[in-house]
């Protein structure tokens, strides 16, 4: 969570940090007369997985960070495949935004806001074994289960990820699979608790964020697309049970650390440009102090 100055509000966020290619740089109109400035954006296509090898993750991202917007604005109109640029970087406020295709299938894209963005040579793909792609985060835990998969179940698990002002959080719904083996542990010690309906809250690392489409089946909004963030739950840092911090145990914890405090970010824009919450579930809880 982040207090950007004493007068103004903080922030819960949603940071996911990678390496990857700028491409589709634009400026994007705003509705609101003529004194309405449009606003920059591109899509980060973030390379993850061996690097002989790379999948692509698309991201549609309006550039925020005032030194992103420096790196990215050159590079307006360039279609040019070998003139996109490498970069380091760091978005926030990810979201899903579903829709169907002219074809009639269904699709949905990752957005988010583009903070942060070095400036890479294109030899320092030379030196990546494995390429990761990051989200950091707070949320509540749900759903906790072993899926039997044919005879080789794995845990999984879906997170209410808060985002934006602590006094109205919105959330963001990722669906994962724990990956690993410490994360397991815990996230299995929760269930008890999650079970009992009470509010756990972690501060977790994921790996490789993707999104996938599908049709509505049910209800009012039957026939219309959907879409679901998904991901693989590589570490928990912080676990609360109805607002009591049962991991770390506070005494393991250095006072020099702060498990809460992630990395600084810049607060939501407010204009047609701003991030959309993804659909509430049923029963969601209430922000707890954090």
């Amino acid at each position: 969570m982040t207090s950007n100055a004493s007068n103004q509000k903080s922030y819960f966020d949603i940071h996911t940090s990678g390496i990857g290619y700028i491409q589709r740089v634009r400026e994007v109109p705003v509705k609101g007369g003529r004194h309405a400035q449009p606003f920059l954006a591109c899509t980060v296509a973030a390379l993850v997985g061996p690097a002989k090898d790379p999948t692509l993750r698309y991201f549609d991202v309006r550039v925020s960070g005032a030194e992103a917007k420096q790196l990215v604005q050159p590079y307006v109109g360039v279609d040019d495949r070998n003139q996109r640029p490498l970069v380091r970087f760091r978005l926030g406020d990810l979201w899903i935004d579903p829709f169907r295709r002219p074809s009639g299938d269904p699709a949905a894209s990752m957005k988010a806001r583009l903070l942060k963005a070095e400036l890479l040579e294109r030899s320092v793909l030379g030196e990546i074994e494995y390429h990761e792609l990051i989200t950091r985060g707070i949320g509540y835990l749900n759903d906790p289960k072993m899926v039997p998969n044919n005879g080789d179940p794995f845990l999984s698990c879906s997170i209410a990820v808060l985002a934006g002002p602590v006094d109205t959080p919105e959330y963001r719904y990722i669906e994962t699979i724990v990956a690993d083996n410490s994360a397991q542990h815990l996230v299995q010690r929760c269930i008890q608790a999650v079970e009992a309906q009470k509010k756990v809250l972690l501060a977790f690392t994921l790996n490789d964020m993707k999104a996938e489409s599908y049709i509505r089946i049910k209800g009012e909004h039957a026939g219309d697309v959907g879409g679901s963030l998904k991901s693989k739950l590589i570490q928990v840092s912080l676990i609360k049970i109805d607002g009591q911090q049962v991991y770390p145990l506070k005494a393991d914890v250095p006072a020099s650390q702060d498990a809460s405090t992630p990395d600084e970010t810049v607060p939501p824009a407010d204009d047609n440009g701003s991030a959309k919450p993804t659909e509430p579930a049923e029963n969601t809880p209430q922000a707890a102090s954090f």
